[in-house]
């Protein structure tokens, strides 16, 4: 089914009622539907209405399933040779998507690297690849996607080129950063009502496993004042698509004095398994390939990146900003040309990042060998991603089918 038929049924004006079941997806498709029933969305019931709402957000949930298809997808250009993704992974986002860009006080670029692991550039490539012709479907630009696409890869193909080159500004984050507003203390009275409360005895805990955390940073962030880490407040978190059944917590400490406007939030995030994934490097418990990933890609890193072991779970750690919005797929960009803008940013930060401290002494050889694969890049993108967005558009069907009946 082509993607501009499919347009009408992402806003609700396809057939309803048709039987729910994997039996009549493609092959593809199938690969890609997960049943409702599968996961507990009690915890959180605004979540299924969020996969449900459109092809992107479906896609945003799918992310281990859509790994592991990329996977079996390309696995004939997973080189296995001298300089392939095996001997020399790179570093990998993991869920590089439209709606992970953000724009901070720290700047913009993508943001949220939980699923960051080690593995050959195609994961990433094809995931953003895909993002950006669900995000053209949405908006009526899917006429344009294979030009957008190619933008995206000529960022990735310049940095590559010029490891100095800087992209230009996407006009969405100058139209974001102008609504900036510096009021520290509406900003905390916003986070303080997403706290979640904790029972006496969760939060006596969580308190506990924060002080190993709290010594550490202290340690390594010296000139900071002795108070800085001492926790004000601390609560339950639900954000997030992807990671929107994760346990998740916000801590707010003190910060540099004892005014409550020059308090900082820490946003604790359960390091979440990326197992079935089959061509990544990724230890589930390892707090430290979230970290290294966000440190190696991110064009400026949070503060405060760390780790904390609690409920005999680990977590990652990093600082919130103030002023933060991320894209949303529909209603940020105004014209495809703000979307390519974004795709060719992306492509300079993930070609910087991906290759950031790979090779070590041998990394002029990897790079040679990554040009040489460039055109070979952009042809597999442009048709893969096609195939396997109409696949998310068919599996999100099957999702909305099966959501709407009664569980058996």
């Amino acid at each position: 089914m082509a993607l501009l038929a499919l347009g009408a049924l992402a806003f609700g004006c396809g057939p309803a009622g048709e039987e729910a079941g994997e039996s009549r997806l493609s092959e593809g498709a199938a690969e890609l539907f997960v049943h409702p029933d599968s996961f507990d969305f009690a915890s959180n019931p605004r979540l299924i209405e969020r996969v449900r709402a459109t092809p992107h957000g479906y896609f945003r949930f799918i992310n281990i399933p859509f790994s592991r298809a990329v996977c079996q997808r390309l696995d004939h250009l997973i080189d296995t040779g001298p300089l392939g993704a095996d001997r020399f992974p790179f570093n990998l986002h993991g869920d590089a998507h439209v709606e992970q860009y953000a724009v901070t006080d720290l700047g913009r670029g993508l943001t949220d690297f939980d699923d960051s692991s080690e593995g050959p550039p195609w994961v990433d490539g094809m995931r953003f690849a895909v993002s950006i012709r669900l995000a053209a479907l949405a908006n009526g630009w899917e006429d344009q996607a294979d030009g957008i696409v190619s933008e995206f890869v000529r960022g990735y193909a310049d940095v590559v080129q010029d490891s100095t080159l800087s992209a230009p500004v996407p006009a969405v984050v100058e139209r974001y950063q102008a609504t900036f507003k510096h009021d520290s203390l509406a900003y905390l009275a916003w986070v303080d009502s997403i706290m979640q409360p904790l029972s006496e005895t969760e939060r006596r805990e969580l308190l506990l496993s924060l002080q190993p955390y709290s010594q550490l940073m202290r340690a390594t962030n010296t000139g900071l004042p002795e108070g800085f880490f001492q926790p004000v407040q601390v609560g339950a978190l639900q954000l997030g698509v992807g990671s929107a059944l994760d346990a998740k917590y916000l801590v707010r400490i003190a910060g540099p004095s004892v005014n409550p406007a020059d308090d900082v939030i820490i946003e604790m995030k359960r390091v979440r398994s990326l197992a079935g994934i089959p061509c990544i490097r990724a230890d589930d418990d390892d707090p430290f390939r979230v970290l290294h990933g966000g440190a190696r890609i991110a064009y400026r890193p949070f503060r405060f990146l760390g780790f904390v072991e609690h409920d005999g779970e680990m977590f990652w750690t990093h600082a919130w900003v103030a002023n933060y919005r991320e894209l949303e797929v529909t209603g940020s960009l105004e014209t495809a040309e703000e979307l390519s803008e974004v795709a060719y940013d992306v492509g300079v930060q993930l070609g910087l990042g991906h290759l950031r401290d790979v090779g070590g002494s041998f990394q002029q050889m990897v790079l040679v060998n990554v040009r040489e694969r460039l055109s070979e890049m952009e042809e597999e993108l442009l048709a893969v991603s096609a195939i396997l967005a109409e696949e998310v558009v068919e599996a999100w069907e099957a999702f909305v089918r099966a959501s709407a009946e009664p569980s058996t």
